[in-house]
């Protein structure tokens, strides 16, 4: 008898933890979404996917800032994953598409999720709402930036006078990539706004990104990272973020 009251009681306690997990889910269901206009998140997005998403997207966040699509979701996460997914780049493999009109659609692209991570933030809040999304869309705007960097290279190393005439654009192309770089190190300074392992995440990328673009950095990009990476060192809690952070000035 006692066996039974403590599994009916474990069997109660479950079931409110459930019912309050997904009282905390208060976005939309897909359908949902579409009726709005939401692309299909089984498909590559297009520019214009885009263009419709964000509509949607602000919407939302002034209607109903809690039912945008949210990373954890059993009802919107894939659709989330759909927006920050890298297959949407799928066009920098097209063959067919010169390298100019690959340089325009990237350029869109980063601007974008400049667009897309002022949809997702609570402007004022001490702590912010969609911390796990955010972090999602700067990590995909790293990977985005180094799409463009990797395109910017490709584009050097060509001879057709279209793409020759586009090769004095690199520098501007690596400094939009350290302008990224700069602004993510310090939201990283913001501590009390996201939980520590989230930033922790954030900090993995960013260091990825910079062993493996250090190389060509002079001597003002590296000065001012390791600069940038000092402060994030002194303002973290996080022993990862520090050691990884000292690792990574000492070979800038």
């Amino acid at each position: 008898m006692k066996n039974y009251v403590l599994l009916t009681l474990i069997f109660s306690i479950s079931l409110g933890s459930c019912k309050k997990a997904n009282d905390t889910d208060h976005s939309l269901t897909l359908v949902e979404y579409q009726e709005l206009g939401m692309p299909d998140y089984k498909n590559v997005w297009s520019m214009e996917d885009y263009s419709n998403a964000f509509f949607v997207l602000s919407t939302l966040k002034y209607g109903k800032p809690l039912a945008l699509p949210a990373r954890e979701s059993e009802k919107s996460g894939i659709l989330f994953s759909r927006m920050i997914s890298i297959d949407n780049l799928s066009f920098l493999q097209d063959e067919t598409l010169p390298l100019y009109a690959k340089a325009d659609l990237i350029k869109w692209f980063v601007n974008t999720l400049m667009e897309l991570r002022v949809v997702y933030t609570n402007v004022g809040m001490k702590r912010q709402y969609n911390v796990q999304e955010l972090i999602d869309i700067d990590i995909f705007r790293v990977r985005v930036a180094q799409k463009m960097l990797d395109l910017g290279n490709e584009i050097n190393e060509s001879e057709d006078p279209s793409d020759v005439s586009m090769q004095s654009d690199y520098p501007e192309i690596q400094k939009m990539y350290l302008n990224i770089l700069t602004e993510l190190l310090e939201e990283q300074q913001h501590t009390s706004l996201y939980p520590e392992q989230t930033l922790e995440l954030l900090s993995d990328s960013l260091s990825s990104s910079v062993r493996r673009n250090m190389l060509w950095f002079d001597e003002n990009a590296s000065e001012m990272i390791k600069q940038a990476m000092l402060t994030v060192i002194d303002s973290t809690s996080s022993r990862k973020i520090r050691n990884d952070y000292r690792e990574l000035i000492g070979v800038l």
